[in-house]
This record gives structure tokens, C-alpha cells and sequence, in this order.
């Protein structure tokens, strides 16, 4: 397999949208964080900060309520009897925030572009830390590709974490991913304490979710997992955005062992710009879903 050593810098100008967008930006957590170990707090913050992220439909690509693997999922895109190619979602927001609803602008156009695409409703911490949202992810994972149907993986954020650490353990077993996509993907826990990857708030809700495990563990910091025999990995970052040094590390890691990464770095963006309305979120994502199918189709199914 041919490997991508070297990042591509996607230069260009900001869209009118998205500077309109840069100039009224508000904190990415708009409510203060309560204490973490009060399991009814940060449920109600959850819900607040998740009505106010958005929870709405896409009404030109709805989504599903369906349960795979015994895992709650939005599901989105073409009915399964269109052989549409498959994607396992794995949404962001620190573990603790975010939800599938969250996600839809995400998952309703990378549906939208033709993908199948089932977004996890994983568990959460506090109530359910490391590893119970990587173990859901892998749970839909498998039950759609139990029988060798190719499936794909994506995520953004600790969603990436979610979506590679899955691949990581699918690939493992014997069950290779058709393709990975990665947006602004945390990757790497034992990096985060007492560095400037994450502000304060995002060290917390990450040690939330690691809780007592160690943060190199490669499960819970697949950049330290055994990359080799993954299939092509597309990552796209903010060229600016602290997260961007684990892609790039990331990148270098895989192309020693022979794992192919495409890693875009986009300059003028921000942390997971693919979740708003702006040409460059939509470009993006176009990109991605193509990838993705290329790599689900790729596959054979095997009889």
C-alpha cells in the first residue's frame, strides 16, 4: 500500500460565511461546567448545552431511530436494501457533551453525499466512563460488519479517538474497516495534561471519560495503538488548531508501518469547522464522503 508522508495544506480564502462566523464566535462550551461528579448536574448541563449546539433534524435528510449492536444510533441516507456504502459515526464534544442529534449537520451531509451512515448515541461520563463509549461504537461497528460488509468509520473531535480506536480493534479481530475519516481528532490522552492541545475545560471532560485508566493505554489513545493493516486514513484539522500536531504525528507514525494517511490541513479554520453552514464545511465533507466511498467500494463482499 502506497503511503502520504507529508500533510497537504489546503490554502485559500475564507468564504464571506465563514468570516462573518469567526467574527461572532462564542465559547465552545457556552454554560459553565458544573462539578463532574454530580451525575444530575452534569446531565441537565448536558441538555442545556445540547439544546443550544442544536438538536434539529435535517428535514432534506432525516434521521432514524434505530438500536444496532443493542446501541441506541441516529441513522441517516439511503434505505438498506439501495447497497448504499456504510459509515459507523462517532459525534464529539469531549466525551461528557454532544449527542447524534448534535451531530446531524455533520451526518446529513455526509448521508446526504450518498453514505449510510448510523451515528452512535454512545454512553457517557460520568456515569459511564472509559471504556463503555468505545465499546459502543465497536458494538455497531460489528454488528454491521459481522457479515463481511464493508463498513467505514468517522468521528470528530474525541470522536476521531472513538472512530480510530475502534478501527484499531476491529482491524485487530480481523474485521478491517473499508476507510477512516478523522475531523479534528484528539488522538492522544498522555499528550493533554498540562499542555496547550486543550484549554482546562477540555482537560477536565477528558479525564472525565479516562477516569482511572491509563491515558496511554492505545484503546483510549489509539495513537499509540499498533497502526499497521488499518485501511486509508483521511484526516482533516485546522492547520492552527493545537490537535493538529497529533494528525501530523499521527501521519508520520502510520507511514512507518506502512498505513496510508491523507492528512489535510486546512488554513483560516477552527476545532471541527465541518459542524456549521459554511462552503468550507460543505467542501470538506464532500471530500470525506468521497473518500469514504471509494473506500467502501473497494471492498468486495465476500460470499
Amino acid at each position: 500500500m502506497s503511503t502520504d508522508a507529508a500533510p497537504v495544506i489546503r490554502r485559500h480564502r475564507l468564504s464571506s460565511e465563514a468570516e462573518a462566523y469567526k467574527a461572532r464566535r462564542k465559547p465552545s462550551v457556552p454554560i459553565t461546567m458544573p462539578d463532574l461528579s454530580d451525575h444530575a448536574a452534569v446531565a441537565r448541563w448536558r441538555a442545556e448545552t445540547n439544546a443550544l449546539w442544536g438538536e434539529d433534524d435535517d428535514p432534506h435528510v432525516p434521521h432514524r431511530r434505530e438500536v444496532i449492536g443493542g446501541v441506541a444510533c441516529l441513522v441517516a441516507g439511503p434505505p438498506p436494501d439501495a447497497g448504499a456504502p456504510m459509515m459507523v459515526y462517532a459525534h464529539g464534544g469531549g466525551y461528557v457533551l454532544g449527542s447524534a442529534a448534535v451531530a446531524i449537520p455533520i451526518t446529513a451531509r455526509l448521508a446526504a453525499s450518498g453514505l449510510r451512515v448510523m451515528s452512535v448515541d454512545y454512553r457517557q461520563p460520568p456515569e459511564h466512563p472509559f471504556p463503555a463509549a468505545l465499546d459502543d461504537v465497536l458494538a455497531v461497528y460489528l454488528a454491521l460488519a459481522g457479515d463481511d460488509t464493508p463498513v467505514a468509520l468517522a468521528g470528530d473531535s474525541s470522536g476521531g479517538a472513538l472512530a480510530l480506536g475502534a478501527a484499531v480493534t476491529a482491524t485487530a479481530r480481523g474485521s478491517q474497516p473499508a476507510a477512516v475519516a478523522l475531523f479534528s481528532p484528539l488522538l492522544d490522552h498522555a499528550a493533554v495534561p498540562g499542555s496547550s492541545l486543550v484549554d482546562d475545560e477540555g482537560s477536565r471532560l477528558i479525564d472525565c471519560y479516562a477516569a482511572d485508566a491509563d491515558p496511554a493505554d492505545p484503546r483510549l489513545s489509539p495513537l499509540r495503538a499498533d497502526l499497521s493493516g488499518l485501511p486509508a486514513v483521511l484526516v482533516q484539522a485546522a492547520a492552527d488548531e493545537p490537535l493538529a500536531s497529533q494528525a501530523v504525528e499521527m501521519q508520520a507514525r502510520a507511514a512507518a508501518v506502512g498505513t496510508s494517511v491523507t492528512l489535510q490541513l486546512w488554513e483560516h479554520l477552527w476545532h471541527t469547522w465541518h459542524y456549521h453552514d459554511l462552503p468550507e464545511a460543505d467542501q470538506a465533507l464532500t471530500e470525506a464522503a468521497t473518500y469514504l466511498m471509494s473506500g467502501a467500494q473497494s471492498v468486495p463482499h465476500r460470499a
